[in-house]
């Protein structure tokens, strides 16, 4: 009996150590689930961070929205608001569109002033040619001419391309701005291109020249003022007025698009109304970053 209670005794301190390492171990799994989620939380208040460990794991697919500029045109029921209402959305959705894009186009600007200063100093590196003979074909320049691609690199004011736009597609509300994007009536020509064809026409290959968004749209449109051989007295008003240092100002610059419209002078006479009558000249002062040359 003696030693089969010292057989029992003996066995109690060896169940204690196995509660102990029980207990170790259970804290040491709680512990690395913890890290895990803490882990996997991380950056969620900070955004700096969330976007670095989304760019470094892109399978990652956080349930957060992260608020960025969007290219979607909002799809709006424009019927049961007045015409102030309507007026007013349309400018606040175009104008941060159109601001970016002149913005991108400022930077490309900057870009060739820097490939300019070491042209003149014969600098000019492999990479910086590459750069300059794509920006030749953005904006089909011909024969390397650097002083029309100067030209052609250049923002168009605010005030001009809302009061375009707002003819163009009746403040937004045109079959062509709410089917395809088109602010602009930019016209295309072929069976294979993508358009709208007008109700109107009797020419089945003229279309009105749709786009996936707003962002597009205003690029196209801007491409089109910068590029096309019908308005190269444009650019060349607005970079003589770059050249004595004048604001790029809409209702100045629209004199020399009478070729965008049939109507001609009708056409800038409505569109330097509209600029007035909605105080879209004031537009035309924002300073974009650099580049005011």
């Amino acid at each position: 009996m003696r030693k089969l209670r010292k057989k029992k005794n003996s066995k109690s301190p060896h169940i204690s150590y196995k509660y102990i390492i029980a207990f170790c171990a259970t804290f040491a799994i709680c512990n690395s689930f913890v890290e895990k989620i803490a882990s996997k939380n991380e950056g969620k208040n900070n955004p700096h961070v969330q976007s670095i460990k989304f760019n470094q794991v892109q399978s990652y697919n956080p349930n957060i929205k992260i608020q960025k500029f969007s290219t979607k045109t909002p799809k709006n029921n424009l019927e049961n608001i007045s015409v102030k209402d309507k007026k007013k959305k349309f400018i606040s959705d175009l104008f941060p569109v159109i601001q970016n894009a002149n913005q991108d186009i400022i930077e490309k600007r900057n870009i060739f002033f820097e490939i300019e200063k070491k042209i003149e100093s014969n600098n000019l590196n492999v990479l910086e040619a590459a750069i300059l003979k794509k920006l030749f074909n953005e904006y089909k320049v011909k024969n390397n001419d650097l002083a029309e691609l100067k030209k052609r690199i250049d923002i168009v004011p605010i005030s001009l391309v809302i009061a375009q736009a707002a003819i163009e597609s009746g403040w937004g509300t045109s079959r062509f701005a709410q089917e395809g994007n088109a602010y602009f009536g930019q016209k295309v020509i072929g069976t294979k291109v993508n358009g709208i064809k007008p109700s109107n026409s009797e020419d089945p290959l003229i279309k009105v020249r749709s786009f996936k968004n707003l962002n597009d749209s205003v690029k196209a449109y801007l491409n089109n003022l910068n590029t096309h051989f019908a308005y190269k007295n444009f650019r060349k008003s607005r970079n003589e007025l770059r050249y004595f240092g004048k604001t790029l100002e809409g209702i100045i610059l629209v004199n020399q698009l009478n070729k965008y419209s049939e109507l001609g002078d009708e056409y800038i006479n409505n569109v330097q109304e509209i600029i007035r009558k909605n105080n879209l000249d004031k537009f035309d002062y924002i300073e974009y970053r650099s580049a005011q040359r």
